[in-house]
């Protein structure tokens, strides 16, 4: 076949999928059997001309009924872009709360099917066992093509789909590992060897997934380096899967449908993080529209196959079809509404209704992989023709099976259960929205109408019947957790609008999702106490910045230390500004949807997560007061430059300036941003001879008492929470706060002090209990002047005891007038 004529074909096939969707809409079937039934349509032609009727004309005209393409092209050029679209769009901390119910539809239950159907058919077919267990694996993988359009189309609900869509992309990997197992013994014939086949069960998916995970980890970096440019890191995108996939498969000999899947879950949740919103934004419309053309192409080119795979069919093939059918109903049903139900009772997997099992028991349809591994078994030429033709046969009567009968009748089960209706939550809140809705939309009808100076009444969105029978009420504490979970929404627009303003450091962005999923998570399990938990744990210092304290402390190396400062202070100064802006989201949006009680929750909570970051912030603020207003200067130069590069493609699109001038000004626009990216540098602390000089007591020293007072001090770090003096005790030494901050509770009153300041001077000068607690705040480095030490100074050094006795004691006298002594 000619280059032009498969350029011909697939330009002529791509028309033809265009049709597919607004056809299947308007005959009502799901447009992923239409196009089966397109391809199978082609490929009966296609037999009929090869056959020798129509002579040499329909020979010829065959040719243009198939492509070149064998199963090793179909695997390496369809399956990886079909797995990663599907993988990206799969919420990952949504399927790790349906794990293990996902892991039994795709491990368990791939096992159980072929096992079921390999010894269910063995007695009846002309075939060895593990020829009959190879077929098993092979119809055991559902094709995510077929499950995911066609129960999206059914408007089935999120978790349905999740499941099914879990199900479809890791069951690939569990089947296609079992049919290489039970290909190689069909064709070795070797005895089964029960240790390797377990090994090669964990080593071969855990393989994968290892490998998708570094090159998807690999290429958000790669994505984040070239971030400037949409086109590139969508380039790095589409090279993503078929690196992962011929690396695990052809390089290193594990599951490359688990790297494909890994790598494009991996970027899914650290991609957003490492690009601007409108690049992914991009990357994802690009990734649709590949999707579709892969999606369409492999289901027609596949169904192309089925007649000539049907060729050599016979009547008894349709009694082991009827078979095949039955024992893999057997086994899905033992799953579904056997060993899941008993684990939920267990609390070992989370409990699904009975509507939700009858669709998942009907729903596992199959389709290219199916026929796409069975051509791979017509391939080998050293599997006996017999046993070719009985797989090839009754795998594609079974794909033809689940797609024309399954696949035609599974929404109508949906409606026929009621899974495709609302939650009652989520009617009652139905509700509120159109009122709320409706209200917004009648003032900005009235503004337009004034604008314009139009006299006719604006039209009224009356409330339908439908509408009027919802229930009119919701549990208050639906309503708050509903409330705290979109605050957490309506923060994550907020986290990615700062990376779309180049306001936060690329670095902490991962970090801040992170906290932002934390606090939905939590609140919709636990409420307010969940998000109140949520928040508190994000403020906590974490094991980084303590271990990065401790290196600081004991080997003395302050650089790790200060980058983990400079990261928290970041991290404490966008979430105040975020919950700043949240207050008013409260008031707009919360408030008139979920009701005055719901908005009063969320108000309350934001206000309590204000106080705690606020004081976090506060204390931070004591230690670097500087660097704080250097942090929101930058911000504010970063957001400046955001939108001085909007006003110039601005310009630029009305025609004011030209390409040149434009392109020139976004250069030194480049420039400046470079600059502006660059995080200041935090300064961890003061020298300790410029500390000792601040000190009042120490005013009247000369430069060398003070050179040989720096040597009697002794520098130590305190962590927070560390008590540092306390009240009672017996004064045994001054503190200078290089840096940091410490809290002084006083009788009745509390203070704080941070750099370059000093607690407990007075016990250099009496023995005497201490009148306060002190205790850090935050990490602090300070230098520690001993009692003992300063007084063997002062007694070798008279003239440097009179100055300081004389400030000593107009330190006493302010003292008696009621300063209180720390």
């Amino acid at each position: 076949m000619s280059v032009a004529l498969v350029v011909f074909t697939l330009a002529a096939l791509l028309i033809a999928v265009s049709l597919a969707e607004p056809i299947a809409a308007r005959v009502r079937l799901p447009a992923s059997v239409l196009l089966a039934l397109f391809g199978l349509a082609i490929g009966a032609i296609g037999l009929a001309l090869r056959s020798g009727a129509f002579g040499p004309a329909g020979e010829d005209a065959a040719r243009y009924t198939e492509l070149p393409l064998d199963s090793e092209g179909f695997l390496f050029v369809f399956l990886p872009l079909l797995l990663f679209q599907s993988a990206m769009n799969t919420d990952l901390r949504q399927v790790i709360d349906d794990a293990s119910s996902i892991f039994i539809l795709a491990i368990v239950a791939v096992v159980a099917s072929t096992l079921v159907v390999g010894f269910a058919l063995a007695p009846f077919a002309a075939a060895p066992l593990v020829a009959c267990l190879l077929l098993g694996a092979i119809v055991a993988t559902t094709d995510p093509i077929a499950v995911i359009g066609i129960f999206r189309e059914a408007g089935a609900p999120a978790r349905l789909v999740r499941l099914v869509e879990g199900e479809s992309l890791l069951n690939d990997a569990a089947a296609i590992t079992l049919f290489a197992v039970c290909l190689e013994l069909l064709v070795s014939g070797a005895p089964f060897d029960p240790a390797k086949t377990a090994i090669d069960a964990l080593v071969l998916p855990l393989g994968g997934v290892l490998v998708g995970v570094v090159a998807g980890r690999g290429a958000a970096a790669l994505i984040g380096a070239l971030r400037e440019d949409s086109l590139a890191p969508t380039s790095v995108s589409l090279a993503l899967p078929y690196i992962a996939f011929v690396v695990a498969e052809s390089g290193l000999h594990v599951s490359g449908v688990m790297a494909v899947v890994a790598a494009g879950m991996t970027l899914a949740a650290v991609g957003p993080a490492k690009a601007p919103p409108d690049v992914w934004k991009h990357l994802r419309a690009v990734w649709e529209q590949i999707d579709w053309w892969a999606a369409s192409l492999i289901f027609v080119l596949a169904s192309i196959l089925a007649p000539r795979l049907l060729a050599e069919a016979t009547a008894r093939d349709l009694a082991l079809l009827a078979l095949l059918i039955a024992a893999t109903f057997a086994a899905r049903a033992a799953i579904v509404w056997g060993l899941m139900p008993a684990l939920a009772k267990l609390d070992m997997a989370p409990p699904i209704s009975r509507p939700f099992r009858w669709v998942v028991l009907w729903g596992g349809l199959r389709g290219a992989t199916t026929l796409v591994l069975a051509l791979a078994v017509t391939e080998n030429d050293a599997i006996p023709a017999d046993i070719r033709n009985f797989i090839a046969v009754l795998a594609t009567g079974y794909v033809l099976f689940t797609l024309l009968v399954q696949g035609t009748t599974v929404r109508a089960l949906v409606r026929a259960t009621g899974i495709d209706r609302l939650s009652p939550v989520d009617q009652a809140l139905r509700r509120d929205v159109f009122a709320a809705a409706r209200a917004r939309v009648a003032q900005a009808v009235a503004e337009t109408a004034a604008t314009y100076r139009m006299t006719a009444s604006p039209p009224a969105a009356a409330e339908t019947a439908e509408q009027a029978a919802l229930p009119a009420t919701i549990d208050p504490r639906e309503r708050v957790m509903i409330a705290l979970v979109t605050l957490a929404r309506a923060e994550r627009e907020l986290v990615m609008e700062r990376v779309r303003e180049r306001g936060v450091s690329l670095k902490l962005v991962d970090r801040l999702l992170a906290d932002v999923r934390r606090l939905s998570d939590r609140a919709r399990v636990s409420g307010p106490a969940g998000y109140r938990a949520a928040y508190q744990e994000a403020l906590a210092f974490s094991r980084t910045e303590n271990a990065a304290q401790w290196v600081a402390r004991r080997l003395g190396w302050n650089g790790w230390l200060a980058r983990a400062l400079a990261n928290r202070f970041e991290t404490l100064l966008l979430d105040s500004m975020a919950i700043r802006k949240l207050g008013g989201f409260v008031e707009e949006t919360i408030r008139p949807v979920l009701g005055p009680d719901a908005g009063d929750a969320a108000a309350d909570a934001l206000g309590e997560r204000a106080e705690a970051v606020s004081r976090a912030l506060d204390a931070l603020r004591l230690q670097y007061p500087g660097y704080a207003e250097a942090l929101e200067r930058r911000l504010l130069e970063n957001a400046a430059l955001e939108f001085e590069e909007r006003e110039y493609d601005r310009m630029r699109e009305e025609g004011l300036i030209g390409p040149e001038l434009h392109r020139d000004l976004l250069v030194d626009l480049g420039r400046r941003r470079s600059k502006a990216d660059v995080r200041p540098a935090l300064d961890l602390g003061l020298d300790a001879a410029t500390l000792v000089a601040r000190l009042p007591l120490f005013e009247g020293l000369s430069p060398e008492a003070k050179r040989r007072l720096l040597a009697k001090v002794e520098p130590m770090l305190a962590r927070p929470g560390q008590r540092l003096i306390r009240r009672g005790d017996r004064g045994d030494a001054a503190y200078f706060i290089a840096s940091g901050a410490v809290e002084v509770a006083l009788p009745g009153d509390r203070v704080r002090l941070g750099r370059g300041d000093v607690f407990g001077e007075i016990a250099l000068l009496e023995d005497r209990e201490r009148t306060a607690d002190v205790d850090a705040i935050a990490y602090c480095s300070l230098l520690r002047l001993p009692r003992r030490a300063f007084q063997a100074f002062l007694a070798d050094d008279k003239a440097a005891a009179a100055a300081i006795a004389a400030k000593a004691a107009e330190r006493l006298r302010a003292n008696e007038a009621g300063i209180a002594e720390t």
